[in-house]
């Protein structure tokens, strides 16, 4: 399930993506004040993971990845298609 999307591209036109995923409940901790997300949901869904990435695919291939293989709200970093942002 998507729950953000974070852009880091520097064509915010282009389609075409390297997309890094985390569950959303990781930005509550980059943040001060109440949290939006819920730790329990995503710890408790035994589908919990640090970080997954997919690169070259297009922007709706990513949305649609979060809201697929995820029961928990997933926040989605894109860049730019071939910059391999996780290596």
């Amino acid at each position: 399930m998507l729950g953000n999307i974070v852009d880091h591209r520097t064509d915010r036109l282009n389609p075409n993506v390297d997309a890094v995923f985390e569950p959303s409940v990781h930005d509550d901790q980059r943040r001060r004040g109440e949290p939006f997300f819920d730790w329990d949901e995503t710890a408790n869904s035994g589908a919990y993971f640090l970080a997954s990435w997919q690169y070259g695919i297009t922007l709706r291939e990513a949305v649609l990845r979060a809201e697929r293989d995820w029961p928990f709200p997933v926040t989605a970093y894109l860049y730019d298609c071939g910059s391999a942002p996780a290596g």
